[in-house]
Parts: structure tokens; C-alpha cells; sequence
């Protein structure tokens, strides 16, 4: 008892310690360096804990996310090097396979996310992850499109936690200036596992076609297995417990620990509690703004991605010049390279240039997408206009900072409970995807491809209504935050002064911000 009371005694001390420093630095201009990444510029104890963080649950969160969209993207890129004449998908069956996976998806969204709160995230990551890398794997025996269907609903169920559940993950470690680049980073690896299943895909039907009588196709989803599932074994060690519950190990002792938790005390971000999955509390989320907004416009968000899925049919259907296999595979690799810049350079800029700001940028890139699907519309597929085409289709990707500013700003409102996070970015993640399930057979049918002229007409207009809800996140989070410190400058009672806290969800430190 006396050997536990000195442990929780130096590290208070080691986190008073942190925080001291922490607030002399403060008080003086942040070194250029700070602007490389933001821990150089911040004390040694604390430095010491985002290495520890970043090295363990963001490296192998952006692996296992890379892996996952490798896995999840394989199947278009299957569609154009093989699959849809073996199994003879000529209709709308490949639309009803993406709609299986997005069915699945929805479906364990909600629960997985919730789960984490109650369950440690590395067991609940590591099945997910050894689920859907076994049924990627058994997706190299399908022998037709009904038996692809029931595969890819299940690689949707297993998938379904984990980029929310991550996503909540990090929002419940790091700290604002920290968080954008962290959750956009995790973002930019579902276009670098994009961009490699593409490469991956190319080579294997250059190298293995044919190889044991089995098609290029069909190899990818055996090198995938192969890659995937050892990335799950290392998640299960080494992705972390919620910092509330989380006890000392091997990798985070019991001063890192405290010193995480005073970081956190700091901006007001709350953890788990018990009453936070109660009936009232649960109904209290529902009556909030948050759930509803949020929700509509990562709902709107979705018709930005529509656009990157016509550049394989576009290079696919053209005739003059006519394209191979290799070539459909590789070309659209540069939409992912813009992917990856979009996502690096403006969580970069927001969490330092514009102060932790999430909403400039997502505006920006709105505005911009908008715009390009107003030409994809206006402009004829192979016409005049054939070359600006391929400047389109590549910056598209221009709007993938999108999720991962999305989800920080989500974790900097919601700062006040744990499961209210959980629960708003699990709903609004579920049911944009549900959007997905029906929107590709309405606005981008396969047979309509690749212009989809109402497609991208449909989607123009979606986007500009996305700019709308994102000002409307913008103005009710001011507005709780001058609630907040207007109660604060009126001497409220406690008790009066917690209800606010609770209904604005905001830190003083996240106010300043917008």
C-alpha cells in the first residue's frame, strides 16, 4: 500500500513537474521547430509520451488503417483486371457488392464504437482486424458474385469500428494542437492503402497471372491476407487502453500515465464514467446539436468522394488510346498522392498557422470539389476537354483533409464525456455510410459510367449544402462557448455552472480556438 501511495505521489510531482514547464514555454513564442511537429517545441516528460504514443498507437492505427483499405479497395480494382468477366458481373452486381460491404459497415458501426468504452480497445481492434484479414483471405475462392456479396458484408461488420473507434482513440490522448495532425494522418493511410492496393494489384496481375491456374484477381486477396493479419498481432500489443482506465506496462509507466492525464485535465476532456451509457445520458446526446449536425454534414461530406470512382471506368472505356490493365491500375495512383498532400499539409497548417481552426480548410475544399463536379458534369468524357479531365479526377482528392479535421473538431466540442463521443462519431460515421449503400445505385450507376453527368450534377449541389452545415457547427459551438463564459463572468453556482458545462461540451482552452 505505502510502495502504490509513493507511485501516484511521484507522478503527480512528475506531472506538476510537466505542466510547470509546459506553462514557461508557453508564455514564450513556440520555436520554428514546433511547427515540424509539435512535440519538439514542448517540454522533455512530455516529448518522452507523444514518442511513446505516436510510435505505438498511431504507427500501428495508421498500419492497420492502410491494411483495411487495401483490403476494402481490392475489390475495385479486381472488378478491372478480371473479376467482373469470371464472374460475369455485367449488370448492376458490382453495385449491390459495394452495397453489401456498406450494409455491413453500418451495421457494426454504432456498437463497435460504443464497445470501446467499455472493452479494451486492443482486443476489440485485434478482431476486427483478424476478422476481416480471414475474410479477405477466403474472398480468393468465391465462385460467383452472390457468394462475393455475402464476403464483403462480412468484411463490412469487421471493418465497421475500426476508423471511428481509432478516431475516438486518439481524440481521448492527445490535445488540440496535437490532435488534427494525428487524426488527418490516420486519414491520409486509407489513401496510402488505396494507392498501394493499386500498385499491389498491377503487379500482381503483371507477375502472377496465371500462376497455380489461378487469375491475377485472385492472388490479390491471398497477398493481402499475408500482409494484414501480422499487422493485427502487433495491434493487439501494442495499441493502448483509454487513458482513464489504463494501467501501467511495459510501454506507458505510472508517471506517463498521470502525466496523460493531467494533459487532459487541462483542456477539460473528459473520460468514461459510469452513467455514461444510462438512459438519460443517452437521450441527453440525442437532444443535442451535435449528433444531428455533425452527422448531416458527414452525410453531405460522402458526395465529395463519388467523383474518384469514375477515373478507373474512364480509363477503362476509352478507346483512343486504349489502356491495359497495368496502366488502369497504376494512373489513378497520383489521385491518392493528392490524397495523402491534402491530408498532411492542411492538418499540419491547422493545428499551427490557423490555431487548432478545423473549419477553414473543410469550407476551402468544399467550395473547390464543388466546382470540379461542375465540370465533370459540363464536360464530355472523351471531348474537347479530354486532357483537363485527368487534372479532375486527380484533384478530387484535394477533400480527403475532410474526415480527419472533421473527427478532431468532433473530439474538441464533445470534450465533456467519452461515450457522448463515441456515440455522435459512431452515428455520424454509420449513417453517412448508409448513405453509400443506395447513393452509388441512384446518382453513379456502373452503366452510367464514367460520366454520370446527373451524378455529378447531384453531388455539386450536395457539396454546397455541406458548406451550410459546416457554418452551422461553427456558429452553435461559438454560441455554447459564450454561454459558457458568460455564466463563468456571472459567478453561477456550481450546480448551475455544471449544467452548462455539460450542454456546451466546450473547455475554455477549445473556445479559444474557433
Amino acid at each position: 500500500m505505502a510502495k502504490n501511495q509513493d507511485l501516484h505521489t511521484d507522478a503527480d510531482v512528475y506531472a506538476a513537474d510537466s505542466a510547470s514547464q509546459q506553462s514557461s514555454v508557453a508564455k514564450h513564442k513556440k520555436p520554428w521547430y514546433y511547427y515540424l511537429w509539435d512535440s519538439f517545441g514542448k517540454p522533455a516528460p512530455e516529448r518522452k509520451l507523444l514518442f511513446k504514443l505516436d510510435a505505438s498507437m498511431l504507427v500501428f492505427s495508421v498500419l492497420g488503417l492502410i491494411m483495411r483499405y487495401i483490403d476494402q479497395a481490392n475489390i475495385s480494382t479486381a472488378f478491372v483486371s478480371g473479376i467482373k468477366e469470371d464472374l460475369h458481373m455485367f449488370g448492376l452486381q458490382y453495385n449491390y457488392v459495394i452495397t453489401a460491404w456498406t450494409v455491413g459497415y453500418c451495421v457494426g458501426q454504432i456498437p463497435g464504437t460504443v464497445l470501446l468504452n467499455r472493452v479494451s480497445p486492443h482486443y476489440v481492434i485485434f478482431v476486427c482486424e483478424a476478422g476481416w484479414s480471414i475474410m479477405t483471405l477466403s474472398t480468393t475462392w468465391v465462385k460467383n458474385w452472390q457468394q462475393l456479396l455475402f464476403i464483403r458484408f462480412m468484411v463490412g461488420v469487421f471493418e465497421a469500428p475500426y476508423y471511428p473507434g481509432l478516431q475516438f482513440l486518439l481524440g481521448n490522448w492527445y490535445t488540440p494542437d496535437e490532435l488534427g495532425k494525428r487524426t488527418t494522418l490516420f486519414q491520409a493511410a486509407t489513401a496510402v492503402g488505396t494507392l498501394l492496393n493499386s500498385v499491389m494489384q498491377g503487379g500482381i496481375h503483371k507477375t502472377l497471372n496465371g500462376k497455380l491456374g489461378r487469375p491475377g484477381w485472385r492472388w490479390i486477396f491471398i497477398i493481402d491476407f499475408v500482409v494484414s493479419f501480422p499487422v493485427a498481432i502487433c495491434a493487439f500489443f501494442f495499441i493502448p487502453d483509454l487513458p482513464d482506465k489504463i494501467k501501467p506496462s511495459w510501454l506507458l509507466k505510472e508517471k506517463d500515465i498521470a502525466l496523460a492525464r493531467k494533459r487532459l485535465a487541462d483542456i477539460g476532456r473528459k473520460g468514461t464514467s459510469k452513467d455514461g451509457l444510462s438512459v438519460k445520458a443517452v437521450l441527453n446526446v440525442l437532444k443535442s446539436w451535435e449528433i444531428y449536425l455533425f452527422t448531416i454534414t458527414y452525410i453531405l461530406f460522402m458526395f465529395n468522394l463519388q467523383p474518384q470512382s469514375s477515373f478507373a471506368f474512364w480509363l477503362k472505356n476509352s478507346k483512343v488510346p486504349k489502356y491495359t490493365v497495368e496502366q488502369i491500375n497504376y494512373y489513378p495512383c497520383g489521385m491518392y498522392a493528392v490524397d495523402i498532400f491534402s491530408c498532411v499539409v492542411f492538418a499540419w497548417l491547422s493545428d499551427s498557422v490557423l490555431g487548432g481552426a478545423r473549419w477553414p480548410f473543410i469550407i476551402a475544399t468544399a467550395v473547390w470539389q464543388c466546382i470540379n463536379c461542375s465540370l465533370l458534369a459540363a464536360w464530355s468524357p472523351y471531348g474537347e476537354h479530354r486532357s483537363s479531365r485527368w487534372a479532375l479526377y486527380y484533384l478530387t482528392g484535394l477533400v480527403y483533409c475532410t474526415p480527419g479535421l472533421l473527427y478532431a473538431w468532433c473530439s474538441e466540442i464533445i470534450s465533456d464525456s467519452a461515450e457522448k463521443r463515441a456515440i455522435v462519431m459512431g452515428t455520424f460515421n454509420s449513417v453517412a455510410f448508409s448513405f453509400t449503400a443506395w447513393l452509388p445505385l441512384i446518382f453513379f450507376k456502373q452503366t452510367d459510367q464514367p460520366w454520370v453527368r446527373n451524378g455529378n450534377i447531384a453531388a455539386a449541389s450536395f457539396i454546397a449544402t455541406e458548406i451550410l452545415s459546416v457554418l452551422g457547427i461553427l456558429y452553435f459551438s461559438k454560441r455554447d462557448h459564450k454561454r459558457k463564459r458568460l455564466a463563468q463572468a456571472e459567478g453561477l453556482e456550481a450546480g448551475d455552472k455544471q449544467t452548462i458545462d455539460e450542454y456546451s461540451g466546450y473547455s475554455d482552452a477549445d473556445g479559444e480556438r474557433l
